[in-house]
């Protein structure tokens, strides 16, 4: 079992050892300070932003780092060290910390700026990646694409080729106005490249990375049936991977494959890869995405920890460019989920207050950040989960202008009061949430996904289902318990979850009381299809089986779910409690 002591003194221990003499960060560059007020999307974030900097005191940008990968791709250069930080820029960039990346193809520049590629390096870094909804051209770039092509004359063709495909990531429109277009044009030149030079799996890797922002988390439906363009690039990035562990391609694939049924076939890429990329706290944080898909929650409490020691061991460094700011609330969103599906309470709520926390120490209003609301409910959402119904009423209430909060403090009293048997205060609790369903905040989507208001109508109708079955209501109960398993599968997949507690485990834990077991098994599995190695579920099957008279395959899934929950500090007699 993890302790959160332990896992935490595991994450200490980890910044020590990567502030020690192999990280040297003294001379890293500076970096403007940020304008404006953190919008919802840049608080979900999982990678770093781009932009302009400007270098130290001793002209540097950045200074050599560890445990980016120590990938080697050969560049014209006359200077031993641009290849270096050319090198570095890559590594950076294959692990979504622009700023880093950036920064290294600017160091190449500096000590070599005769060179093409590093300024190739620069315009790559700044322009738009697979997290990102709201990109903005920075004002660097023209002049960058510039700089390129004005040293171009040096290159080797294969470099030509790419200095001319990134050529078509831009145009002049500062409005953005053409990146769709743009997007199309970049990942077909590059699909050019990969017949030409099918051996270059850094070109592969590229044509991959330029497919994706084409499909931003589009590759596949709810129901687990690929997109169109989704089969040939799991099989590209398949076929490299056959070959080598090239990190990039490990990370794309995670990234390809983790909303499909079968989440599993990437689980070794995500234990390679945090041990490839130790100093690259996203790559840490990647084995996560793994790790949820496939029961494996406390191992994914685990490897967050290690992620937010990465970021910051960096950050005490440097603390002016404050890098792992944003990405340390997605890092603790996912590990809160993590831990509360892994059944931790007491060993989780340090996990849950700290995501809070740093939600609030980012945007302390959170009334146009729906997100944050989120974020910030994730105690109360953790006590759902674990059963804790008198902490829930004792808990103070959320700002009353932070309306996805209200809904989900309301979801979360009144399931406590229906638990307590005081029907009548979990009505007032559902007349609650209804009150907000017409508030034009919860319309807004999470980036490209899911809007809150999609996870208020599940909360309505499991709350509604939960007063029904609780008066005897019995075929109206299940009516709105079937209502929300409608509506979660309408959810595009996220990391983590927006809706936390899966409404077939509710179904089905009612089902298996009123002797509708054969249905029960039917939405257990399907729930064990949605979220692999649950132990919610394989405790719901487990019951299922031993009243159907199976105690064999009862003792199966017993005996798994033992595993599941072997980390947990609450005792799961239910697949919902």
């Amino acid at each position: 079992m993890y302790s959160f002591r332990s896992i935490l003194t595991t994450g200490i221990a980890l910044s020590f050892l990567l502030m020690g003499a192999t990280w040297p960060l003294a001379t890293f560059y500076s970096r403007p300070a940020a304008t404006g007020t953190p919008t919802s999307s840049a608080a979900v974030l999982c990678g770093s932003d781009n932009g302009n900097l400007t270098p130290a005191a001793d002209g540097k940008y950045i200074t050599a780092l560890k445990g980016w990968g120590g990938r080697n791709y050969q560049i014209t250069t006359s200077s031993d060290s641009a290849q270096y930080y050319f090198n570095q820029g890559l590594g950076f960039y294959y692990g979504y910390h622009f700023t880093e990346a950036l920064a290294s193809f600017k160091e190449a520049s500096r000590l070599d700026p005769e060179s093409a590629m590093p300024y190739w390096g620069q315009a790559f870094s700044m322009g738009p990646y697979y997290n990102t909804y709201s990109y903005r051209m920075p004002k660097d770039v023209p002049e960058t694409v510039a700089e390129m092509f004005r040293h171009a004359g040096g290159a080797t063709p294969k470099e030509k080729l790419l200095i001319d495909a990134m050529s078509k990531r831009y145009s002049s429109d500062m409005t953005n106005a053409d990146r769709k277009q743009l997007n199309q044009n970049y990942s077909m030149a590059l699909a050019a490249l990969t017949s030409k030079y099918a051996d270059d799996h850094d070109i592969g890797a590229l044509y991959i990375d330029a497919v994706m922002l084409e499909h931003r988390w589009d590759f596949w439906n709810y129901e687990g049936i690929p997109r169109p363009w989704t089969n040939a690039l799991v099989e590209r990035a398949e076929s490299i991977l056959k070959k080598e562990q090239h990190p990039a391609v490990m990370h794309y694939y995670i990234h390809l494959v983790e909303a499909s049924r079968t989440p599993q076939r990437a689980l070794s890429s995500a234990d390679a890869l945090k041990e490839a990329n130790p100093g690259i706290g996203h790559m840490v944080h990647m084995a996560t995405h793994m790790y949820q898909r496939n029961g494996l929650y406390a191992k994914g409490v685990r490897v967050n920890e290690e992620a937010n020691a990465v970021n910051n061991a960096v950050d005490r460094l440097v603390p002016a460019m404050k890098l792992g700011q944003d990405r340390s609330t997605h890092i603790f969103a996912v590990q809160s989920f993590c831990a509360m599906t892994a059944g931790m309470y007491k060993e989780g709520m340090p996990v849950y207050e700290r995501a809070r926390k740093r939600q609030l120490d980012l945007s302390p209003d959170l009334t146009s950040d729906v997100y944050g609301q989120f974020v910030y409910m994730m105690p109360v959402l953790a006590r759902i989960r674990l059963g804790k119904w008198e902490e829930i009423q004792s808990e103070p209430m959320p700002d009353p202008a932070w309306k996805y909060a209200v809904v989900l403090d309301a979801y979360a009293r009144g399931i406590a009061s229906v638990r307590k048997g005081d029907l009548n205060a979990a009505d007032s609790q559902l007349l609650r949430i209804r009150a907000q369903l017409n508030d034009s905040s919860l319309a807004v989507r999470f980036m490209p996904f899911n809007s809150p208001l999609q996870s208020c109508r599940i909360a309505t109708a499991l709350l509604e289902g939960e007063i029904r079955y609780a008066r005897h209501q019995t075929d109206l109960a299940f009516t709105a318990f079937r209502r929300a398993v409608a509506e979660e599968d309408q959810l595009i997949y996220r990391e983590p979850h927006d809706w936390v507690v899966p409404a077939r485990q509710t179904l089905g834990r009612y089902l298996t009381e009123s002797g509708q077991l054969k249905e029960a098994e039917v939405v257990f599995r399907q729930d064990l299809i949605d979220n692999p190695g649950n132990g919610w579920s394989l405790v719901g099957l487990s019951q299922c089986r031993s009243k159907r008279g199976d105690k064999k395959e009862a003792a199966i899934y017993q005996q798994q779910a033992r595993q599941a929950f072997s980390s947990a500090d609450v005792k799961i007699t239910s697949p919902v409690l």
